[in-house]
């Protein structure tokens, strides 16, 4: 597609693709698109910002694109409340404008159908055409009511588990100044919990600044200060979250995927016996999960395409090891908070510590990297990279794998080596990152 990347449109706020007059534009856009299906009445769309100082003015110049809707307008919340919202308005589409886990100065915008999924590709391909054309819908400039959808999604998380089942836990909690500041908390205590915070005051430029799910290091030296049973990190949206050990050590995010499903099939509730996740996680999951019965499916990356395979298979979990995690018995879109509940309530059932999980789903070491490029050249138009991945790929016959894709939504290539020998994983990074540098940079 021509603007649209694995999650919707991101960029640096004022560039080409992140404006005001391209927000107006899209607003535009997406009136004719809904008006082509819906007829007989005004659609109705709910929109929602995270806490960047651009994401009012950008939610702003869409509406002022639109024509002939309805719009429900929910403020700051996380991109789940967006899609809880849009279920709970019977919205017939859902705007986030979000750069997620990227920095301040960096801005987007997703979109969902009524169903609360990410918007399909065809209704991405035909925004686009109505943008390049500058199709408008028709009617009056949208209505907007604002509602206060944050104390609906905070009642839903807080309903999920048993009243007073966290009591006597301490929960480090780092909520990157984002969307999740003022709600992941309030539901964790709901809960029993004792809660110990950061990022909880964003000031419109402080998102993701050395905080928050990329930053988990800034969660690490909170459970070291706070003895906390376990610490809890959401990127700027809330859709992520990244777990950290008693003793503030990174988990693994197939390690927190995979105790969930073992879990959930050793009590009969993992619908499809199957769990769905991307390309990029660690095959070791699903050697550990295979001994218990659990099957994985894999998809591209993005969980669009988690989402997407996991309604092909009728699975209810999926996600990716990035943090993004779906659990479709409370909601239809990647939420951190729901994760975080589904964990909690798994390693309560199980009597484990955080740091025991690695015991249950054992990974093959891996290394990754993700670097600055100038240039996507097709892998195989590389010189020197495609050869460097086929030697890779010889040597370890068998025993490993080597990955590399170029991110969809910034300017870097991703690469991954996994192998049971840790000392041929660190020599095959070398070789391949000495690759991108001759051929990309």
């Amino acid at each position: 597609m021509k603007y649209f990347g694995t999650d919707g449109i991101r960029g640096e706020y004022g560039g080409g693709h992140v404006n005001e007059a391209f927000f107006e534009g899209l607003g535009a856009a997406v009136s004719a698109h809904l008006q082509g299906k819906i007829k007989g009445r005004l659609p109705k769309i709910a929109i929602a910002g995270d806490t960047r100082f651009s994401s009012e003015p950008l939610k702003a110049a869409f509406c002022k694109g639109l024509r002939g809707v309805e719009v429900s307008d929910f403020g700051v919340v996380p991109t789940p409340a967006l899609a809880f919202g849009v279920l709970k308005e019977k919205a017939d589409f859902g705007v986030m404008i979000t750069a997620s886990h990227n920095p301040y100065t960096d801005n987007g915008i997703k979109f969902f159908d009524e169903n609360a999924r990410k918007a399909s590709d065809e209704a991405q391909e035909q925004i686009e055409k109505f943008f390049d054309e500058k199709i408008s819908g028709s009617g009056a400039e949208a209505s907007v009511k604002k509602v206060d959808m944050k104390s609906h999604y905070i009642a839903k998380m807080g309903s999920i588990l048993p009243k007073g089942c966290l009591k006597g836990l301490k929960i480090a909690l780092d909520c990157a100044n984002g969307a999740t500041a003022g709600i992941s908390g309030e539901v964790l205590r709901g809960y029993g919990a004792e809660v110990v915070e950061i990022g909880i005051s964003p000031d419109g430029k402080n998102i993701n600044c050395n905080i928050g799910s990329e930053h988990p290091e800034a969660l690490a030296n909170l459970v070291r200060e706070s003895g906390a049973f376990i610490g809890l990190a959401h990127d700027g949206d809330g859709d992520r979250l990244v777990v950290c050990d008693e003793n503030a050590n990174k988990i693994a995010g197939e390690c927190v995927m995979g105790l969930i499903a073992i879990e959930a099939s050793r009590q009969n509730a993992l619908k499809g016996g199957a769990i769905v996740t991307t390309i990029q996680s660690n095959v070791g999951m699903d050697e550990s999960l295979k001994k218990r019965g659990v099957e994985v499916f894999r998809s591209g990356v993005g969980d669009r395409l988690v989402m997407r395979l996991m309604l092909e298979k009728g699975c209810e979990i999926g996600g990716e090891n990035s943090g993004h995690y779906i659990f479709m018995d409370i909601s239809p879109c990647g939420d951190g908070l729901a994760a975080a509940v589904k964990l909690l309530s798994t390693l309560l059932c199980l009597k484990i510590k955080v740091s025991e999980m690695s015991g249950v789903v054992s990974l093959y070491p891996s290394i990754q990297k993700a670097l600055k490029v100038a240039r996507k050249t097709p892998i195989s138009e590389t010189p020197t990279l495609s050869k460097t991945v086929e030697k890779i790929e010889r040597e370890m016959s068998g025993n490993g794998r080597v990955l590399i894709r170029y991110s969809g939504t910034e300017n870097k290539i991703r690469l991954l080596v996994e192998g049971k020998d840790s000392a041929i994983n660190e020599k095959s990074m070398a070789e391949l990152v000495k690759s991108v540098e001759n051929d990309l940079q």
